[in-house]
């Protein structure tokens, strides 16, 4: 059985995590989360890096599960 989290039930709009990566959205050129720094490049891909990894998610909400199961 998994384990599931409070933004599981109340919504990822309340999620901090949510929170700050729609900041890219909004025109922030960058963010940091935790040893990820998470950028929008001019695709509208947003890209992943931190130490020893650089991945890309196609939308908000495919980064967001990314960052979810990445950091723990």
């Amino acid at each position: 059985m998994k384990q599931g989290e409070l933004f599981d039930f109340v919504g990822e709009n309340l999620d901090p995590l949510y929170n700050e990566l729609e900041k890219l959205a909004q025109g922030t050129p960058s963010v940091m989360i935790a040893n990820y720094k998470i950028r929008k490049n001019s695709f509208g891909i947003f890209e992943i890096e931190g130490d020893g990894v650089f991945d890309c998610a196609s939308s908000l909400e495919q980064c967001y599960k990314y960052l979810r199961l990445s950091i723990k």
